[in-house]
């Protein structure tokens, strides 16, 4: 076979892998109803926290999975080279599930943790005002 064929073939399959795959699974993910979403997310959440970011255009929401049991969601805006968290009632209650479970303070205390651990690992962090909110 002719190595400029096996390196076209080599270039598709990596720029499908990398490229086009995940940014279909992305939208496929971004069009579910929030009870497949809760599925997806409980399933892929492989520790006792897990934070999934999904994004579109210059908006989106940061998924917080706490055992695999309870999600919050920040939904985020792009604001100067950071997500700027525009919700406006952190911390009342969980939105998975539907039973309207209150945060304790332990829970605060442990969700603001774990967002600055997230932050740590990331480039673009996650602003949040809560403090200024007490």
């Amino acid at each position: 076979m002719n190595p400029a064929i096996i390196a076209a073939l080599i270039i598709t399959v990596l720029l499908l892998g990398t490229v086009i795959i995940p940014a279909i699974n992305k939208n496929q993910f971004n069009k579910l109803s929030f009870e497949q979403k809760v599925r997806i997310l409980m399933k892929e959440a492989n520790g006792l926290i897990y934070f999934k970011n999904v994004a579109s255009n210059n908006e989106g929401k940061l998924y917080y999975v706490k055992n695999k049991r309870r999600i919050y969601i920040y939904p985020w805006v792009m604001s100067g080279g950071n997500m700027l968290c525009t919700r406006e009632d952190l911390f009342i209650c969980w939105d998975y599930p539907d039973e309207e479970i209150t945060f304790t303070e332990e829970e605060i205390t442990q969700a603001l943790e774990e967002l600055e651990k997230y932050n740590s690992k990331n480039k673009v962090k996650l602003i949040i005002n809560y403090e200024a909110e007490q």
